[in-house]
């Protein structure tokens, strides 16, 4: 299920390409460079993979700068 992701996004290096910045479930920050296409506001489009006690984990659109392709996000971060 796609789900849309708060978070502060910024320019990227290639004119087509964004920079999301997401706060992870324990208040630490992912980043991830992506295409201008998976971005929708302040949102980012990531895929819902399941929920558990107010956290969703999400699987990003590309691997992060950390090297993560799945996250946990707070239930609030999730926006429609």
């Amino acid at each position: 299920m796609t789900a849309k992701i708060d978070c502060t996004v910024s320019e990227g290096l290639m004119p087509n390409e964004k920079i999301a910045k997401i706060e992870t479930a324990d208040g630490k920050s992912e980043v991830v460079a992506v295409s201008h296409k998976n971005i929708e506001g302040n949102k980012l489009m990531a895929f819902e993979v399941g929920r558990r006690e107010g956290k969703v984990l999400i699987e990003l659109p590309r691997e992060s700068a950390s090297g993560r392709w799945r996250v946990w996000v707070k239930e609030s971060a999730i926006g429609g």
